[in-house]
C-alpha cells in the first residue's frame, strides 16, 4: 500500500513563514513548564468562490482578547494575523482544513511563577483533521466525567488558556477509558458545564437550550453561530441552568465546536437519547451549519474569508 504524502509543513512564527523543523522550542520556556499561553482553532472549507476560513477575525479577535487576559505581548494586529493564518493555509495546500494560532511565553534564562521579562512568541500552523469525532456509530457516546469543569473563579473560561485544557484532557481520557467518545463535564453546582472540547445543546419540548455562559462554560463561537441560525430558523431558543437529570431525558443532545462542528449525541452513561439520531433539530441546523460555513448563504457571506480565489480557465479557441 502507498503511503499517504504528508503536507508540507510550514509555520508562521513570530512574522514569518519558515518550515516546521526550522522552529524550535525551549525547554526552558514558560509556556511548557505553566501552561501560559492562549490558543485558537480554526476550520478551512471548500467554497464556491474557492477555500475559506470560517469565522476568521472572530476567531482572532477572541485570540488577543485571550492573550490580553495572560498579559501577553502580542504585537501583531488583527489584520496580521488573518494574513498569517491565509498564508499558512495557502502554503500548506487544500490538505490543511484545520489552523491553530498560539501565542505563549518564551523563556528568559529562568524558572519561577514571577514570569518577569518573558518574551512572547506567535506562531500559526495547520494540520490536516478531518472529522474530529470518529465514532463509527451514528452519534457520539458520552459519559459524565467525574472531573469538574473549573469555575471562573479560578481561571478565565472565556478566554482560551492553554493550561486549562489540562482538567479537559483528563475527562475524555476517562471516557476513552470507559469505551465513550466524549466527557460530559459538571460544574460546581453540578449542572451541565460543556463536553471536553465542546458545547453542549438539547432539544426538550420543542425549545432548543444550552448553557449559559455563567455555567462555566467557553463562549464558543461555533455555538454563537448555532444559537444565531437556529433563532433565524425559528427555534426558540434559551441559555440557562442544564441539570444532568434533564439532559438524560432530552429529546436530542449535540455538541458544537469548531473541531467537532455540530455532531449528534447517541448516548449519556449508556442511556439513549431520543427516539432517533440525528434528530430532526439537529439534522437541520446541521446541514444549515454546513451551508452556512461554505458560503452557501449569502445573508452570511461576512462569516466566510477567502483565502485563494478560484480563477474561472478560458476556453481555447
Amino acid at each position: 500500500m502507498k503511503k499517504a504524502e504528508a503536507i508540507e509543513d510550514k509555520v508562521w512564527f513570530d512574522g514569518n513563514l519558515v518550515d516546521l523543523k526550522e522552529v524550535r522550542v525551549s525547554p526552558l520556556a514558560y509556556g511548557l513548564h505553566y501552561g501560559w499561553g492562549v490558543y485558537e482553532g480554526l476550520r478551512a472549507y471548500d467554497t464556491k468562490r474557492g477555500r475559506a476560513v470560517f469565522r476568521l477575525r472572530d476567531h482572532m479577535s477572541r485570540f488577543l482578547d485571550s492573550a490580553r487576559f495572560m498579559q501577553l505581548d502580542v504585537t501583531y494586529s488583527l489584520d496580521e494575523l488573518c494574513e498569517a493564518v491565509k498564508a499558512v493555509c495557502r502554503a500548506n495546500g487544500p490538505q490543511a482544513d484545520y489552523i491553530r494560532p498560539i501565542a505563549y511565553y518564551g523563556e528568559n534564562g529562568e524558572l519561577g511563577l514571577s514570569a518577569v521579562n518573558v518574551p512572547t512568541h506567535v506562531a500559526v500552523m495547520t494540520i490536516h483533521m478531518g472529522a474530529y469525532i470518529r465514532g463509527g456509530a451514528p452519534g457520539a457516546s458520552l459519559i459524565t466525567s467525574s472531573w469538574e469543569r473549573p469555575s471562573d473563579l479560578a481561571t478565565s473560561l472565556t478566554a482560551k488558556v492553554c493550561g486549562n485544557y489540562v482538567s479537559s484532557i483528563i475527562a475524555k481520557r476517562e471516557a476513552m477509558r470507559q469505551g465513550a467518545d466524549e466527557a460530559l463535564m459538571l460544574n460546581h453546582n453540578g449542572s451541565v458545564a460543556e463536553a471536553s472540547a465542546e458545547n453542549v445543546f438539547m432539544v426538550r419540548h420543542g425549545k432548543l437550550i444550552t448553557p449559559g455562559l455563567s455555567e462555566g462554560i467557553l463562549e464558543g463561537i461555533t455555538r454563537d453561530t448555532v444559537i444565531k441560525l437556529a433563532k433565524e430558523a425559528g427555534y426558540d431558543v434559551e441559555e440557562r441552568s442544564i441539570t444532568r437529570g434533564e439532559i438524560l431525558i432530552a429529546d436530542e443532545v449535540f455538541l458544537t465546536g469548531t473541531a467537532a462542528e455540530l455532531h449528534p449525541v447517541r448516548s449519556i452513561d449508556g442511556i439513549s437519547i431520543g427516539k432517533e439520531v440525528p434528530g430532526p433539530v439537529t439534522t437541520e441546523l446541521k446541514e444549515l451549519y454546513g451551508k452556512v460555513a461554505r458560503g452557501e448563504v449569502d445573508s452570511h457571506s461576512e462569516w466566510v474569508d477567502i483565502i485563494d480565489k478560484k480563477v474561472a480557465r478560458r476556453r481555447k479557441k
